[in-house]
């Protein structure tokens, strides 16, 4: 076969930023990549029918979708809603410290007033008038509005032509636009699948590390010096129901089974691999390196072939990133012309096509791409419309590129090569580091080993709704986000913010159960659920 089959997945998550206890999402960043990404990707994709892709929504994020449609606010909705005249000092602080808050200054490159405001932080808020701090509540929204948004929507486009001396009246108009997009982020893909240009996938629940909440141990397989917590954490149910669970939801959401997971980080392991099996899951997608970790080499035509893992009549089907490639896209490419990167792009794909080809096999061979579908963009210029366009287009009109999505290769081609092991990993330097190892890390295993052994202690002795809480807040913590966030290989001005809402879901779980404990039986019944 002379083609080559392009399979990409864009992956949609973010942490689980709900509060329970004070009722408000704790960072806005759900959000800001709603308005900005979820929407503009669903919606450029269509504009190029011919291309296919694959969309990894993560439940919990699909979850917090649906608290911001009922109605919940995060604290920068909350601020930015106030009457600027009505502003407390305390507030304006607040607002200080959040509303500058961006990553790349290309997501404000088309707002000067903005860029105005911003040079004129540096004198401190005491500098800024009234009208300062409504242009700045209105603006610090309106930058993160896709291009595609502002370019359909005549209302909002005016807002931003507007650029300065906004009204209270013109917040309306922005969370008006905000709760229909929401909306439509639902609408767009469950049409994009019924036209069969898109197939959905999911990850555990709440995003956890699989391999580590199976046992922490495993850590040593892929560095045998990393220093790990003083007590192991060993709950493989918890791993099933965060896989289980994640797939129901997910199911209900979009109205159909789905039959792919991108495991969280892209972290494998062969007890993982069967755990996802055992749940109904055919295929998942990982990174490279636990190929060639696998194989015991770094080179091979392989890397371009899917990978079948039997094991006690369960089988499952592994697809390997092309790390370059993704990473490229993800990290490298917003640096470039887009022309420049475009050029790049399309030259390592005609030269793996032009090396694959000189081997031919019965089943033909797809380069697998797979990175953050959000993330990325806010460093491109304006949000990677234009690199994202001329990716699509290429790919609708080179006859020798085409794109497939991962369940239909699978439908048409069953003679797949076969690993009988799997080396366990994650696409971060195939290993754990990035989650376990250091001490900060470390730490918050071990307060999340303690709160998890009590329970499994006491559950018996605690009520139904009770337990279900106690549950959902323990799968809440798993989550791989707040391990990420601590010791010194992700520095953030926001790590405070991740260790408090971590510590304070172990917290609340610590009372709870001291609760039990310390009530000796008393108004508890037994629980028939496991």
């Amino acid at each position: 076969m002379d083609k080559l089959f392009v399979n990409i997945i864009w992956h949609m998550h973010q942490p689980f930023y709900w509060n329970e206890e004070e009722h408000v999402f704790d960072l806005p960043w759900v959000r800001t990549h709603a308005v900005k990404d979820y929407l503009f990707m669903g919606k450029l994709l269509e504009r190029f029918p011919q291309v296919r892709v694959t969309f990894n929504f993560v439940p919990s994020l699909l979850r917090q979708f649906e608290l911001y449609l009922e109605g919940k606010e995060d604290r920068v909705m909350i601020l930015a809603k106030k009457r600027a005249s009505s502003l407390s000092e305390e507030e304006k602080k607040a607002i200080f410290e959040n509303f500058f808050m961006v990553a790349s200054p290309r997501v404000y490159a088309p707002w000067p007033r903005y860029q105005e405001l911003k040079e004129k932080s540096s004198l401190g808020w005491h500098a800024f008038h009234e009208q300062d701090f409504l242009d700045l509540q209105i603006l610090y929204q309106l930058i993160w509005f896709d291009p595609l948004t502002l370019e359909e929507n005549i209302a909002l486009r005016a807002l931003h032509e507007k650029g300065r001396n906004y009204g209270e009246d013109d917040k309306e108009l922005v969370w008006t636009v905000t709760r229909q997009i929401f909306r439509d982020i639902f609408v767009q893909y469950r049409k994009l699948v019924e036209h069969n240009q898109v197939e959905l996938s999911f990850s555990p629940f709440y995003h956890p590390i699989l391999p580590l909440l199976i046992c922490t141990e495993i850590a040593r397989l892929t560095d045998p010096s990393l220093p790990l917590p003083q007590v192991s954490f060993a709950f493989p149910h918890d791993a099933r129901a965060q896989i289980r669970r994640g797939k129901e939801f997910v199911e209900g959401i979009w109205g159909r089974p789905l039959h792919g997971v991108w495991p969280s980080e892209g972290a494998v392991s062969e007890e993982a691999l069967l755990l996802l099996a055992q749940e109904g899951v055919r295929w998942i997608a990982t990174d490279e390196e636990i190929l060639w970790k696998t194989l015991s080499r770094h080179v091979g035509n392989e890397l371009y072939l899917p990978h079948r893992f039997r094991r006690g009549g369960n089988e499952i089907v592994l697809f390997f990133r092309d790390r370059r490639i993704s990473d490229a896209i993800g990290f490298e490419y917003h640096h470039l012309s887009v022309d420049t990167a475009l050029r790049d792009l399309w030259q390592r794909l005609e030269r793996l096509k032009e090396q694959l080809l000189r081997e031919p096999t019965e089943t033909p061979y797809l380069v697998t791409i797979v990175l953050d579908g959000e993330n990325a963009w806010e460093y491109y210029v304006n949000n990677g419309l234009q690199f994202l366009s001329g990716l699509y287009q290429g790919l609708s009109e080179d006859p020798d590129l085409v794109t497939i999505l991962p369940s239909e290769y699978l439908a048409r081609y069953t003679q797949l090569q076969e690993v009988h092991h799997l080396s366990p990993g994650s696409w971060i330097f195939g290993n754990f580091s990035t989650w376990i190892g250091h001490w900060e890390k470390n730490r918050a295993w071990e307060e999340l080993g303690k709160v998890r052994s009590k329970f499994e202690e006491l559950k018996d002795r605690i009520p139904q709704d009770v337990r279900m809480k106690i549950e959902e807040q323990l799968y809440q913590a798993e989550g791989s986000d707040w391990f990420w966030w601590l010791g010194e290989d992700h520095p953030s001005p926001q790590k405070g913010i991740f260790w408090d809402h971590f510590s304070g879901l172990v917290r609340r779980i610590a009372q709870t159960l001291e609760e039990v404990s310390t009530s000796k039986g008393e108004g508890t019944c037994t629980s028939t659920t496991s």
